[in-house]
């Protein structure tokens, strides 16, 4: 299932990912595989803002 997005769902999905990550980065403190759940969590929540993008922002 191939779905195209428009500019304005690219900008939420990237705005989206960032708020996650960022959030991630700065509250929790450092562990021993942080790096490697910030990797996994960039996937997930790429998934999630897409999802979310094209049920919030619909296409014209």
């Amino acid at each position: 299932m191939q779905k195209r997005l428009n500019p304005e769902q690219v900008l939420f999905l990237a705005v989206f990912v960032m708020i996650v990550l960022a959030a991630y980065e700065f509250l929790l403190p450092d562990f021993t595989y942080k790096s490697i759940i910030f990797i996994a969590l960039g996937g997930v929540s790429a998934y999630l803002g897409g999802t979310l993008s094209t049920k919030i922002i619909k296409s014209h």
